[in-house]
């Protein structure tokens, strides 16, 4: 830029040159750390999510574990920073009621998935399922079942029923790894099409 078009410039023009300095320096800071940062997602900690938010749930889990909400979240929090077993220890640890919740189980079966216990992963998903079914009265519902507390949609049993299906395969497979084994991928492939083809016939 010349000295006269400077000389020239309002002071609106020169605050605007200012901004689009800041932004092109901003894109710059992005682009280098995006070629020079390669922390993995995996290594993410509590200060990724914020420690604030997480110490609130763990504090509320703490003051009440009767809390089926808070421990849902919790356990939400835990499996996005991909520390399943941190998950398992806090539902584990949470009120029977709150394990009652299909819920809180469909999460504790996510959980064991993501630690490689098929088994306790398949047999939780089933137990999810049938909390669920009974709170919707399915005609397979068992009666000693306990009723739970939360109302468990049409929607959500569809979703569990799936998931069980999947855990099913990948239990009988012998897969521990639901991040690397290909296997995995076609159990959840073969248990969407079950899906389909069961709702189908109830069409």
């Amino acid at each position: 830029m010349s000295y006269e078009l400077a000389a020239r410039m309002p002071p609106e023009g020169e605050r605007l040159e200012t901004k689009v300095n800041a932004v092109l320096l901003g894109a710059l800071v992005v682009a280098w750390g995006a070629t020079h940062l390669h922390q993995p997602a995996a290594a993410l900690g509590p200060s990724d999510l914020g420690r604030g938010h997480l110490a609130e749930l763990e504090d509320r889990v703490a003051t009440d574990p009767a809390d089926a909400s808070a421990a849902r979240d919790l356990a939400d929090a835990y499996l996005s920073m991909r520390q399943p077993a941190l998950a398992v220890s806090v539902l584990g640890a949470a009120a029977p009621e709150v394990r009652e919740d299909p819920a809180v189980l469909h999460r504790l079966a996510k959980a064991y998935e993501e630690t490689g216990r098929m088994d306790d992963a398949h047999a939780t998903a089933e137990l999810a399922l049938a909390r669920c079914g009974r709170a919707l009265g399915t005609a397979g519902a068992s009666s000693v079942t306990p009723i739970p507390r939360d109302a468990c949609s049409e929607r959500t049993y569809a979703a569990l029923d799936m998931h069980a299906r999947a855990l099913g395969h990948m239990a009988r497979w012998g897969v521990t790894d639901v991040q690397h084994d290909a296997r995995a991928r076609s159990a959840y492939t073969l248990a969407v099409r079950s899906a389909r083809i069961v709702s189908a016939s109830a069409e």
